[in-house]
């Protein structure tokens, strides 16, 4: 998006809000805002510590590609050496991590089929996901009187960019404005920006998220007005809507893919059995009776 004077003093803002964030553990807040200051300022430094942020939350995968897509950006704006440096770095830890989660996701498994049981996630990871909401709520809390204002200001950029037809800046401003104020509707804006991207993924993801919503306006006790909880509602159907037909689709491609797959073995059964009567000798009598049904079937054929 067009970068202007306005929108680089609200990137320094944001910018000073996500280091607090981070040295406060609130590191979700801290993602989301500097992803938010990258948006409004194309800036290197804000670019790295959102990828940061994503490998200290534990979404390794997410970090990784982040840190391979500014290797590949590097480019537009060339990337000042220290940054480069820093992020082919990072991107080593990420892919050790990994490499280090594939590894445990094999012992977990083997550790539960020896239990007999199923494993993976469950209440630790539950419980993690918990502790962390805690430490944001609380460090949203502690944030001056300034904050409230950013988020509003994120929020006016947000609706200006969506406006514009740029959902996924859209997105990141919203969500940048939610980790600021805990207002569960710029929340659900920034899930319609997923979902107004495009696409079976995005739908999903929009999905799930507008589940999150309403599970997290239930779980703190703080509803959805009613115009947002309507909103809510038609937007997962929406999505949901959109996720169906690719789904049917797919499952069109499977039995497809099935029909074909047993039409190839049925014609690599007749050549086989095609080439086992042309090597059979010509005097044999079972060859020489199906040779004579197939001629008279031939002929009954041709005569119809």
């Amino acid at each position: 998006m067009p970068i202007t004077d306005n929108h680089k003093v609200l990137a320094d803002q944001v910018s000073a809000l996500a280091k607090r964030a981070n040295e406060a553990g609130a590191v979700a807040s801290a993602a989301a805002l500097f992803e938010a200051a990258h948006a409004l300022s194309n800036d290197w430094t804000s670019r790295v510590s959102a990828a940061n942020m994503r490998l200290k939350l534990g979404d390794a995968a997410a970090a990784c590609a982040a840190y391979e897509s500014m290797l590949c950006d590097d480019g537009g704006s060339a990337m000042p050496d220290r940054i480069r440096q820093l992020t082919e770095r990072k991107r080593e830890e990420a892919l050790s991590a990994l490499a280090e989660a594939e590894r445990g996701q094999s012992s977990r498994a083997s550790f539960w089929a020896t239990l007999g049981g199923e494993g993976g996630g469950g209440i630790a990871a539950r419980t993690t996901t918990v502790a962390q909401r805690r430490i944001e709520a609380r460090w949203r809390e502690s944030e001056p009187a300034a904050a409230p204002a950013t988020a509003d200001a994120l929020k006016a950029a947000g609706n200006a960019r969506n406006q514009a037809g740029d959902a996924a800046v859209a997105k990141l401003l919203y969500s940048a404005a939610y980790a600021l104020s805990g207002r569960l509707e710029l929340r659900l804006s920034a899930a319609n920006m997923e979902l107004k991207e495009g696409g079976p993924a995005h739908a999903a993801a929009a999905l799930d998220e507008y589940d999150r919503i309403a599970a997290e306006a239930e779980a703190v006790g703080r509803p959805l007005s009613q115009a947002h909880t309507s909103l809510l509602t038609r937007k997962r159907a929406e999505a949901a809507a959109q996720i169906r037909p690719a789904a049917a689709a797919s499952a069109v491609d499977v039995s497809t893919t099935a029909a074909a797959a047993a039409d190839a073995v049925a014609a690599v059964d007749a050549a086989a059995a095609d080439a086992a009567a042309a090597a059979a000798p010509a005097d044999d009598p079972a060859t020489a009776a199906v040779a004579a049904d197939a001629a008279a079937a031939a002929a009954a054929d041709a005569a119809a």
